[in-house]
């Protein structure tokens, strides 16, 4: 059985050639290979290089190929000494040699341990392979250490020691075979935090839709089949519908909101943008009586809508959008600003705005209001599917547990708290957890985190993040910030070198 005996660390003050190189840098299996460095005066070669710590294991398995660079001398023996050193120099363990004797000094040690005169401590006293079968066929090199954190980007040192004819040194040098590149956590090590979110007892549900019913100019009568009248009162009946058959779900308050476009005198416009909504107001109260059952309902005109022409003109490709927008901020009064607009262009601005951004502010909004109790078990897939906006965030995090126990993945669950629940802390580092857990996604739980860098709870998860993109540095520095911000997680984590 192979013996790695602990020892201080070993400094490198030979002549070296170091390849640096990190390879294959998974978070449950990773190595580093064929990553060959030769000093000066090395006698071997040391390729297809690896280093592995496979899953469920604590332990790292090492493993290189040597092959002579020179023939070995008939009467010597070349001691191969391996140590695996960490980054720093602070850290190390040797793993068993490697003897090599050649051809006539291989018979004389084969013989004397036939007749049982070679000493401990001898050169060939341990094993001792053959130069010629070495280099024929080389020569595979398979050494297994427990695992520790300061092997994460550690290399492998190997000390030639030559012996010739005299038993006495003739030749002796140091290289470093590899360096190597490995996660700091297994999968095992990762720990998911799952906040479960405070219970509400009510919720508020709101939503709204935007009835664009065209009338005739300077008209307020109701013509269903006048434009596209028909299919605008049709959706405004599947908006009322759909959100009166709410399971669980109680009619609080019913706002209309009627919209004109910023041209000709105001006064005149919110008159008819009220004579307008009371129209709408009628139609639909009148196909859904439970609407003016409402404890609260309101109907208003508003008149111009400049808030949205503001909104459009921000979004949009005009080349003078910031000389409308100028105007619509630094002119209180309507007048002013419709004037002003039409100066610009000698008023070939204002008619661009009345063809392509005036029609869609002749409008009507219809806002519904309801207060919603909490759901069963039973009844949170079904909601989640039909109308999620009626979840809280602690009934998300009550689905997302169920699907788990179901064996599906939850994930679609937790990103939709995250969407519908942007400012929540708890939502945020919930989705980043699925997103590490479920995803396997570092660069997407990294993108989510970074925005709340501030609070603590979140470098854990960004070292596992870190660690699954293979930057075991990063990680193991995120640890130590965790733990001096009070992170048990982190004080508790097996190794972190939190007082170095």
């Amino acid at each position: 059985m192979l013996k790695c005996i602990s020892m201080k660390p070993y400094h490198i003050n030979k002549k070296q050639i170091l390849i640096m190189g990190c390879l294959g840098m998974f978070p449950l299996f990773s190595s580093a290979q064929d990553i060959l460095s030769t000093s000066d005066t090395s006698r071997w070669d040391y390729s297809n290089s690896r280093v592995e710590r496979e899953p469920g294991r604590d332990a790292l398995d090492i493993t290189f190929s040597v092959s002579p660079l020179a023939g070995l001398g008939s009467q010597e023996v070349a001691y191969l000494f391996p140590v695996y050193v960490s980054a720093d120099g602070r850290d190390s363990v040797r793993l068993e040699p490697v003897c090599v004797a050649g051809k006539k000094r291989y018979k004389v040690i084969k013989r004397r341990k036939a007749l049982g005169n070679l000493k401990p401590g001898n050169p060939g006293a341990g094993e001792v392979r053959s130069a010629k079968v070495v280099e024929s066929s080389g020569l595979t090199v398979k050494r297994s250490v427990p695992f520790e954190r300061w092997m994460a980007d550690g290399r492998l040192v190997v000390r030639e020691v030559s012996y010739g004819c005299a038993e006495c040194g003739t030749n002796e040098s140091e290289d470093i075979a590899f360096q190597a590149g490995i996660p700091l956590f297994g999968e095992k090590d990762y720990a998911y935090s799952f906040i479960e979110p405070e219970k509400v007892m009510i919720k508020c549900y709101k939503d709204s839709f935007d009835c664009k019913v065209t009338f005739p100019v300077a008209q307020h009568d109701l013509r269903k089949t006048f434009a596209d009248n028909r299919q605008e009162l049709a959706g405004l009946g599947q908006f009322v519908s759909e959100n009166l058959l709410i399971k669980g779900a109680e009619l609080k308050d019913v706002y209309i909101k009627g919209y004109a476009s910023p041209e000709g005198d105001f006064n005149y416009n919110k008159s008819l943008a009220q004579r307008r909504t009371q129209t709408l107001s009628n139609y639909i109260s009148s196909r859904y009586p439970a609407l003016k059952k409402a404890p609260v309902y309101r109907t208003e005109g508003v008149g111009e809508d400049w808030e949205g022409l503001k909104a459009a003109v921000s979004g949009s490709t005009l080349s003078n959008k910031d000389k409308i927008l100028f105007i619509i901020e630094h002119n209180s009064n309507d007048t002013e600003r419709e004037s002003a607009i039409r100066e610009l262009d000698n008023d070939k601005t204002y008619h661009i705005l009345l063809e392509e951004f005036y029609p869609a502010l002749r409008r009507t909004t219809f806002s519904l209001s309801f207060d919603v109790r909490p759901y069963t078990s039973e009844e949170l897939p079904g909601v989640f599917e039909t109308k999620p906006e009626c979840l809280s965030l602690y009934e998300m995090y009550q689905l997302a547990g169920l699907y788990a126990s179901r064996g599906e993945n939850p994930l679609p669950v937790y990103k939709k708290a995250y969407e519908q629940f942007p400012g929540d802390i708890v939502a945020v580092l919930n989705y980043a957890n699925a997103l590490l857990k479920y995803g396997k996604d570092a660069d997407g739980a990294l993108q989510v985190l970074e925005v709340v860098r501030e609070d603590s709870r979140v470098l854990f998860p960004m070292a596992i993040a870190y660690d699954m993109k293979g930057d075991w540095r990063k990680a193991e520095k995120l640890l130590e910030e965790a733990a001096a911000r009070g992170c048990n997680r982190a004080k508790a984590f097996k190794a972190v070198r939190v007082n170095e």
